[in-house]
């Protein structure tokens, strides 16, 4: 797609752009639960296809994954065809297809635009990663099962065999060891799946920046270059409305880019991205935060720092949530080679036994943090009550050496 000096083309280019990058948003966001069925999710997926492509009223889609074939009602075989393969490692290969279902004129690729190849290869690798997850989800509980079955059985083999009670005490012992060395094992596959969805979020949000933000930034720019000629061509109001467009779509841009990996985290550092996320919630939510950032903080490494930043989030999402908090301090420090972040609100409160659960509404956000400071070998001190607000206290460790001033 070239850019051009007609007020149309250019109000076709951003709305076939704004297409795209809303079906890529709100496939994005269905992603982030892992807990549906992967044939509720895809049905929603294909349903986005048609209207994100340059002619929707003749679009059909369809997904196919495994024994999986999820197609909008009108879908069917078309000469006029677009496709892109999903390979999952350790899975069946799948395909996202698009078709015309009438004849429409020649573009790049048949009569798909450039743009819409690049989009369809986009949404084939999101699913992509989302099913490996989904994969590597399910094959760490199966064998989880698998494990527990067999210390099942192996408990029952001491309690019903008197006469081998010392072997199998000897062989308990091995599956106990096993099953610390599991969970040790999958408290680093979390870290790493965590480590890894950060820097697919950070390579998204670049993405949108580099390249549909500054597209927009160079319509803006071209479009103001002869906002001043089109007084004498009657396109005044027109220009002056695809500015306001502009605008609008290139703020919904920055915003979205922020929402997906805000870059101050990796640009700045731990200290400046607390600071931005304290503001953001004070504009959204209306209450106060204060954050305490020391000013020899440094930098850290980024796996420290995205824990850090995402732990804080998560206490503070549960504080507008669960503990209908006014005020909130985030305090970090240093200390014996451990990041100190502390957290202080006046909500409601709650009893810290939740936090040990998963099941109790509130309760999975720390419970999360506390099995990732179990990897990484930190703490996480609660000290609430219903009514009287709550503190937590995290220390987590980290290497000297690895510690940027």
């Amino acid at each position: 797609m070239r850019f051009s000096d007609s007020p149309n083309q250019l109000q076709f280019f951003l709305r076939e752009r704004t297409k795209e990058l809303t079906a890529l948003h709100k496939t994005a966001r269905l992603m982030q639960d892992d807990s549906r069925p992967i044939a509720d999710l895809l049905a929603e997926v294909v349903v986005l296809l048609p209207p994100a492509w340059q002619y929707p009223e003749v679009t059909a889609a369809r997904i196919s994954i495994g024994g999986l074939d999820i197609k909008t009602p009108e879908f069917r075989g078309s000469p006029w065809m677009m496709s892109a393969e999903i390979q999952i490692i350790g899975g069946e290969p799948g395909s996202i297809e698009v078709v015309y279902l009438e004849e429409r004129p020649d573009s790049v690729e048949g009569p798909f635009l450039a743009e819409e190849r690049e989009l369809i290869e986009s949404l084939a690798e999101m699913l992509r990663n989302y099913l490996q997850h989904r994969l590597a989800i399910e094959e760490i509980k199966k064998a989880n099962d698998n494990l527990e079955r067999l210390v099942q059985e192996r408990t029952l083999e001491l309690s019903t065999t008197n006469a081998a009670l010392q072997s199998q005490i000897l062989e308990h012992e091995r599956a106990q060891q096993e099953i610390v060395a599991y969970q040790k094992q999958l408290r680093k596959l979390a870290a790493e799946l965590s480590l890894s969805e950060a820097r697919d979020r950070r390579a998204i949000a670049s993405d949108l920046h580099d390249h549909i933000g500054q597209a927009l930034a160079f319509i803006r720019m071209k479009v103001s270059g002869f906002r001043g000629e089109t007084v004498f061509c009657g396109f005044e109001e027109s220009t002056s409305e695809i500015l306001a467009l502009l605008d609008q779509t290139i703020q919904y841009t920055r915003t979205l880019t922020f929402q997906i990996s805000p870059p101050v985290l990796y640009e700045l550092g731990l200290g400046a991205s607390l600071d931005w996320l304290a503001e953001q919630f004070i504009k959204k939510h209306h209450f106060q935060v204060e954050t305490i950032i020391p000013r020899n903080i440094g930098r850290l490494p980024e796996e420290i720092e995205v824990f850090a930043f995402r732990s804080v989030q998560e206490i503070l999402t549960n504080a507008v949530k669960h503990a209908k908090a006014n005020r909130v301090q985030i305090k970090l420090g240093l200390a014996a080679n451990n990041l100190e972040i502390t957290a202080e609100d006046d909500g409601i409160g709650f009893t810290p036994r939740q936090a040990d659960s998963a099941s109790i509404d509130g309760g999975f956000g720390l419970f999360s943090i506390r099995e990732r400071l179990t990897h990484l070998g930190g703490s996480i001190l609660i000290d609430s009550a219903p009514g009287r607000g709550a503190r937590l206290i995290l220390k987590i460790p980290f290497a000297p050496e690895t510690r940027q001033q």
